[in-house]
């Protein structure tokens, strides 16, 4: 018989490093990642393995059990869907470890957890007779099924393991069976961190030591080679940050020193442990050094951008959003009344398939289409045959949850590769540089600990945090124990320091001094801002875009601000940790709107603290929110109070947050009304804006013929369409919330006269988007160093 050998690795890029370092040895043996090889190495007796969305709706059936929300998961379909993933990881370790329900009862000798086994152990058992009826396997029943495929395994004359890790007992009696059937050898390196899955090999006779390369064959239960690690001398260097962008700066200045020692760049790896910051080190990736062996996130794509900008407009009606959608001219009125219409009736076939269409109908990356087209088909069948009838709101979310998981490949890759930790095992480098060292990311968390404590698990025999921890410290010993020069960078400030790992991996003497001005040329030298001070003339219709209170006002107050924000579409940035001022005013507005849905009238019944306790839910943001949110309970107890007295007149609550789309003068006017009540008496309409603000300023009529405020006389035209009438008989007010007075709008009249004059200007052939010559208005515009202004 013909020498036939099979090799398995732990990833498929330590398969394409094997290759790459041999491929001009002639004849490459037969080379497989270890998961590949747990799935040829068994059969399943003519069952199916259970696709991701039948399993998730077994499970949900599973569910249907009394006391299941003691769990602490929500039935809500998208909350479930995140949610079940917390189920499925104890369900497919308890498999994995072949432990049972019961045996961690008794490892819970005080009963902490005994009510939620019970339940667990209930749904267990739901799910697996599930499984039986539709001749499904999981990993769940998978071992009351299994046989080892010998005529796979003894097709080779020897399999050879590379081994980096650890192996369940599941996998673990795979091992050994497969071994009984050819000659079988583990390659691993044994260290004080990975002691415990070595120690499983103890009951094949092996007695290990640490500090050892060995080769174990399974077969003959012998060592086969065992050879003492050298420690080789290395360069280590650890430097703190205190922005997190800034070791974008370290990584390029560091590439840029091991090239010139003379270390290719195919031997450098960089290794994120938080794989977000991929996302910014793109975006600061001018020279193309890096290669990305997670792919490119779609966040970044306009198919993905665009999709969500819909949702948020449609969930929000966000007037910016609603700009930028049109700006890219993605959206017909058709489509738009459509989809708003649709978006919280019942999920359909044909309101799903238009939002799908509309989503897909200007992109034109084949890989993008082809990956999303996967999802939107696993997807189909997961939502039409879910047991609860579900929006297509609630149906849209969930999609933009699994498009972002979508990864595109890297096609104009540079030389040097970026890595998760977990892509490194098998692979060596001469050079290594770790960034986000840090104490949140470093040891990364697991969601396997959520049913019981490490304690419980320890006596249970399932692998605990301090495993797992181990675990990654082993990852990267084995990563780093290679490489001549370690690089090791993280964040120092006052929410992040340096993980505790960093002391027991690199044992040398750790600054605190951060290293911030150090390389800070690096990344900015080259971008000093030039200020624009020319002319932006454009040859355009202003009549053809649609307009909203926000950016007419932003138009007459300065053209140049307009044309930054709503053509070019540069949006302003945030950085401070503070609340900007439409955040607090958003959450008032939702509070309020969510209030009156459920009232239409007021009476002395309703509790004065009602929105107060409304107001607690929102109180999960930053702790400057947190407090203002604390005093406007005070607000809106004295809200309460003043609606009553308003209430006594036989008035209701008719609109609220009214979104609207008209046309008037040859424009189309867009927004949402805050809110329109109806005095049922005098048939008399309040048309109400909410403002929150401290300085609130009403234009008079001594002063209205300056005014670039129209929000009121745009919910009066709207009003207006909306009820279908030429006589509206309305009043426009400014509720000011703090002081809890009924401000009227008294230049109406004047100021929809003066609307007019402004909306037919805007009939326009040419434009140009001049500066405004107040420049008190340019003190807080987000625009001013690009306009010269600061």
């Amino acid at each position: 018989m013909q020498f036939k050998k099979l090799l398995v690795f732990p990833t498929s890029r330590a398969i394409r490093n094997y290759v790459n370092k041999h491929c001009s040895n002639g004849f490459l043996p037969h080379l497989l990642t270890i998961q590949d090889f747990f799935k040829k190495a068994i059969h399943v007796n003519n069952l199916k393995f259970i696709d991701e969305e039948h399993r998730l709706l077994l499970l949900k059936e599973s569910t249907n059990i009394k006391n299941f929300s003691k769990l602490g998961i929500s039935n809500q379909f998208n909350d479930f869907i995140k949610q079940s993933d917390y189920i499925f990881r104890f369900f497919n370790e308890i498999s994995a470890e072949q432990v049972k329900i019961e045996e961690i009862k008794t490892a819970d000798t005080y009963e902490f957890y005994e009510e939620h086994l019970e339940i667990l152990n209930q749904i267990l058992h739901n799910y697996k007779s599930l499984l039986e009826r539709y001749f499904y396997v999981d990993q769940v029943n998978i071992q009351e099924h299994y046989s080892i495929n010998e005529d796979y395994v003894k097709q080779f004359s020897q399999i050879e393991i590379y081994f980096e890790g650890y192996f369940t007992n599941f996998e673990y009696q795979i091992i050994k069976e497969c071994a009984q059937h050819t000659k079988l050898l583990i390659h691993f390196n044994a260290n004080e961190f990975n002691k415990k899955a070595y120690d499983k090999f103890k009951d094949l006779g092996f007695e290990l030591e640490e500090g050892y390369d060995y080769t174990l064959n399974f077969s003959d239960k012998q060592i086969q080679k065992q050879e003492s690690v050298q420690k080789t001398e290395q360069h280590i260097t650890i430097e703190g940050f205190r922005s997190r962008i800034n070791q974008i700066a370290y990584i390029k200045h560091q590439v840029s020193e091991l090239v010139h020692k003379g270390i290719l760049t195919s031997d450098i790896v960089i290794v994120v442990p938080d794989e977000s910051f991929v996302q910014i080190m793109q975006e600061f990736d001018d020279e193309a050094y890096f290669n990305y062996a997670m792919g490119k996130s779609i966040k970044s794509s306009d198919l993905y951008i665009s999709m969500k900008a819909l949702y948020d407009y449609l969930n929000e009606n966000e007037i910016q959003q609603s700009e930028y959608i049109h700006y890219l001219n993605r959206f017909d009125k058709q489509t738009e009344e459509y989809l708003t219409n649709e978006f919280k009736k019942e999920l359909n076939h044909e309101n799903f398939d238009m939002l799908l269409e509309w989503i897909k109908k200007d992109e034109t990356k084949e890989e993008l289409l082809e990956k999303f087209d996967e999802v939107i088909y696993k997807l189909k069948k997961l939502l039409f045959s879910y047991e609860e009838k579900l929006t297509l709101k609630e149906a849209y979310r969930f999609l933009i949850q699994r498009v972002q998981e979508i990864t595109l490949d890297d096609v104009n890759s540079g030389p040097v590769t970026v890595m998760g930790l977990l892509e490194t095992r098998g692979i060596t480098f001469k050079a290594v540089i770790i960034v986000d060292f840090n104490e949140e990311s470093v040891p990364k968390k697991s969601v396997k600990d959520k049913f019981l404590s490490s304690s419980i698990k320890k006596y249970a025999k399932l692998p605990t945090l301090k495993d797992r921890e181990n675990l990654q410290k082993f990852y990267y010993t084995q990563l780093c124990k290679e490489a001549d020069f370690v690089k090791v960078a993280y964040v120092k400030n006052e929410t992040a320091q340096i993980s505790r790992f960093a002391k027991t991996l690199f044992r040398v003497n750790i600054s605190d001094i951060t290293s911030d001005e150090k390389y800070k040329e690096i990344l900015f030298s080259q971008k000093r801002f030039r200020h624009f001070n020319g002319e932006i003339k454009l040859n355009m219709d202003l009549s053809k875009k649609k307009w909203s209170a926000t950016s007419l006002k932003s138009y007459l107050q300065c053209k140049r601000k307009y044309y930054l924000k709503y053509i070019a579409n540069i949006n302003e940035h945030h950085f401070s940790v503070k609340p900007q001022g439409f955040e607090l005013g958003s959450i008032i507005h939702k509070i309020l709107e969510e209030f009156y849905n459920q009232y239409t009238q007021i009476d002395a019944t309703i509790d004065d603290e009602i929105l107060s306790s409304e107001i607690t839910k929102y109180q999960n943001q930053n702790p400057f929110l947190t407090l203002e949110l604390e005093v406007w309970k005070f607000y809106l107890k004295v809200f309460i109070q003043k609606e009553k007295l308003l209430f006594n007149e036989p008035k209701e609550v008719l609109y609220t947050e009214k979104k609207f789309n008209v046309m008037h003068c040859g424009i189309n006017l867009i927004g949402s009304i805050d809110r329109v009540d109806f005095n049922k008496k005098s048939n008399h309409y309040a048309i109400i804006d909410y403002k929150t603000s401290s300085n609130l300023k009403v234009d008079s009529l001594k002063n209205y013929e300056k005014s670039v405020e129209f929000q009121l006389e745009f919910y009066y035209i709207a009003l207006k369409e909306l009820l279908q009438t030429n006589e509206l008989h309305a009043t426009p007010y400014y509720y000011d919330l703090k002081n809890q007075e009924l401000i009227e709008e008294s230049a109406l009249d004047e100021k929809l006269m003066l609307l007019e004059t402004v909306l037919n200007d805007l009939h326009t052939s040419e434009v140009n988007f001049i500066k405004c010559e107040d420049k008190a208005l340019c003190v807080y515009c987000p625009y001013t160093q690009i306009c010269n202004r600061d």
